[in-house]
């Protein structure tokens, strides 16, 4: 999409230079700078038709798609919020794979490949991670960056990083691609914890927003 900027720019300049001599020309040259910017306007559009046709064509998903997956993020029995989106965007990521403060993962855009609609890609996005190295997982939460390590502990236990979707634990996270639906549920709810707990003693499922509002029994 870099053709299309830098012909946007060009097309910007041709209007300031119309607006600024239009009067200082004469007929000749305006003629000319009318008939290219005419050409301009047609190959810009005619660029942009192609490319996103070639971008569907190509893309994983055939076009664009609408996805979304809930979250939750506890870490030593604390829920770890993602911090307040800064600027017009309102949103943490990119306008392709992001949040609005709403504790819910948004695909919204065309997938080249399906593998910017994982959980990896998400924390990316965010300004984070999820991985599998020493580092395990990194959160730009409220209180700051928070930055979760294999060797860390949870009140002064041994703990470790699970990830339930839809109640289930899964393996690999970082890899996991979220469901392909718009509406939550039938897409998944993720729950991420941190914990020295056995994972017998672990609520599998997110809290949600109905059990926040006292709508869970």
């Amino acid at each position: 999409m870099a053709v299309f900027g830098y012909g946007s720019l060009a097309f910007g300049v041709f209007i300031v230079i119309i607006l600024l001599y239009h009067k200082k020309m004469n007929e000749i040259t305006k003629k000319i700078v009318y008939f290219l910017l005419s050409t301009m306007v047609v190959a810009l559009t005619v660029y942009l038709i192609i490319s996103t046709l070639h971008l569907n064509i190509i893309s994983d998903t055939k076009g664009p798609v609408h996805w979304h997956a809930d979250f939750e993020i506890w870490v030593c029995g604390s829920e770890i919020k993602i911090a307040e989106p800064k600027g017009f965007s309102n949103r943490q990521g990119t306008s392709l794979v992001h949040a609005h403060n709403d504790n819910r993962m948004h695909v919204e855009g065309v997938l080249v490949n399906k593998k910017s609609a994982s959980l990896g890609s998400f924390f990316d996005e965010l300004g984070g991670y999820m991985g599998g190295d020493s580092l395990i997982l990194r959160v730009p939460a409220e209180q700051g960056l928070i930055s979760i390590y294999y060797d860390d502990k949870c009140n002064e236990q041994p703990a470790s990083l699970y990830v339930f979707v839809n109640g289930n634990l899964i393996n690999n996270p970082s890899d996991y691609v979220i469901s392909a639906y718009e509406t939550v549920p039938p897409g998944d709810r993720i729950k991420i914890v941190f914990t020295e707990k056995p994972i017998e003693e672990i609520d599998h499922y997110i809290l949600g927003d109905a059990c926040r509002n006292g709508g869970c029994v």
